[in-house]
């Protein structure tokens, strides 16, 4: 018995911390480390005022963070997105199936711009499931996710919010409600069951400048303010321990059809923008995108570990187990 107590008090002390981290918009130290880093310097603009306003434009991702806590997963991208309507748009591969090639019959957005995503490739390997895009136009900050792998034509699912603290300012945030309102051209209605939190700091002026060439790594993981939010599991398809969780994040124009250098992971230097066919012509939608032909992954990856307290639950029915063999 003595032996099983040290064992459970070593399960206990390995265990790992789950403080959540704070959706502001600022890194926080629950995150560890970069799991992407900005290979290139940003030819969508760099960012230059201090407000967050967008004074000059610039629009950059310099670093990807990403961890799971209480049931929820938390995603940070450090950089900026300029007040124009640009986007941020993040697809997430958290349960079986989906989209590698993305397919243009789902017709959400605003003037169902999503339809623009048709025939993007992927890496192989990831298989889009959900999409949460955010952008500004100065004023409330916006984010959208819609249920891609449950979505058919005419039916998508999706659910929308707007920045409610700090809204025409450089840093804000706000929720996507769980009972609140559809994405724009989601006729199928809203999906999820608990809400998404969203945190927005648009006030860097470091990280990588602007060009095309290879970006300086070390201040690009230095920029701490960007786009962050947290969403429950169990509106990720409910994705057990073991399980990876892949995103992939990408910055480019309000039609979705003009695609920035800025993608996570990055792309190998020199890059300049994509455009809608990869080398940065503009096409009038992604179909001419595949990620296959760069090298590297343009995504990152998190594992979904154990809970402490599952852990813990755990450790006490294998006690209890042993007490009752050792009755017997």
């Amino acid at each position: 018995m003595k032996q099983f107590l040290g064992l459970l008090a070593l399960i206990l002390i390995a265990a790992p911390a789950t403080s959540a981290p704070t959706v502001d918009g600022t890194l926080d130290a629950e995150y560890g480390g970069a799991l992407a880093v900005q290979t290139v310097q940003t030819q969508f603009g760099d960012a230059s005022d201090p407000t967050g306003m967008g004074a000059g434009g610039g629009g950059e991702l310099d670093a990807g963070y990403a961890t799971i806590s209480g049931g929820r997963l938390y995603v940070m991208l450090t950089g900026n997105i300029e007040p124009n309507f640009n986007k941020v748009s993040v697809f997430i591969d958290s349960q079986p199936g989906g989209e590698n090639t993305l397919d243009g019959s789902l017709t959400y957005d605003f003037s169902n711009n999503a339809a623009n995503f048709n025939g993007l490739t992927f890496d192989s390997g990831f298989e889009a499931d959900y999409h949460l895009f955010a952008r500004w136009g100065g004023g409330a900050f916006e984010v959208d996710i819609v249920d891609r792998a449950a979505s058919t034509a005419g039916a998508e699912l999706g659910n929308f919010g707007a920045a409610t603290t700090g809204s025409g300012t450089g840093v804000q945030s706000g929720s996507v409600l769980a009972g609140g309102m559809a994405t724009t051209g989601a006729d199928g209605g809203m999906f999820l069951t608990q809400d998404v939190l969203f945190g927005f700091n648009n006030t860097n002026t470091a990280g990588v400048i602007g060009g095309t060439a290879a970006s300086d790594m070390v201040a690009a993981a230095a920029v701490t303010t960007g786009l962050e939010f947290s969403i429950a599991l169990a509106d990720l398809g409910n994705p057990g321990p073991g399980d990876v969780i892949k995103i992939h994040a990408a910055y480019g124009n309000g039609d979705n059809n003009f695609h920035s250098n800025q993608i996570l992971g990055g792309l190998p230097a020199p890059q300049g923008n994509l455009g809608g066919d990869g080398g940065g012509n503009f096409t009038g939608n992604l179909g001419g995108i595949d990620f296959n032909q760069f090298a590297g992954d343009q995504f990152f990856s998190v594992t979904v570990v154990p809970e402490p307290a599952s852990i813990a639950l755990g450790a006490c029915a294998l006690g209890g187990l042993a007490l009752v063999r050792r009755r017997r």
